[in-house]
């Protein structure tokens, strides 16, 4: 197995859906003539709580982040445009999912997610590590080993 780890660091962000390509998604598959296959997608939807572990890396110091669900300040339909977002600023927040080990030997791999930053980020940001897996997901952080970042 293997997992997809989402870090942020000291900023504000939101991973949310509009009418305007703003998925509220994330998709881990392999581009092939015709059509590709998708190892892993998440929509954030019902339940994501059951499929993402929280980073608790930083949280013995206090400046663990929490996240919630929420359309955000920009959204076309309230319900329809919830996605996760960070829930307090000036905190590192992480995430982490398990998915199926796979090989892309002979195959373009495409990673894609999308993220929507109604704040200005003064020092932080965010990005995805894809790794092996974790045997205890809560201690993802900065010295989480990964193949891809």
């Amino acid at each position: 197995s293997s997992h997809v780890h989402f870090g942020y660091r000291v900023s504000r962000c939101q991973f949310s859906s509009s009418s305007f390509a703003m998925g509220r998604w994330f998709a881990l598959g392999f581009l092939a003539t015709a059509s590709g296959k998708v190892y892993f997608s998440e929509t954030f939807g019902s339940g994501w709580e059951n499929r993402w572990t929280s980073s608790e890396w930083k949280k013995s110091d206090g400046t663990q982040g929490t996240w919630k669900l929420s359309p955000g300040k920009w959204y076309k339909d309230e319900s329809e445009d919830q996605g996760i977002q960070t829930a307090e600023d000036s905190r590192f927040f992480g995430l982490s999912a398990g998915f199926d080990s796979f090989s892309n030997a002979g195959k373009e791999l495409i990673i894609q997610y999308q993220a929507k930053y109604e704040k200005d980020i003064e020092c932080g940001g965010g990005y995805v590590k894809v790794g092996p897996k974790l045997s205890d997901p809560t201690t993802f952080g900065d010295p989480t080993p990964y193949n891809i970042m």
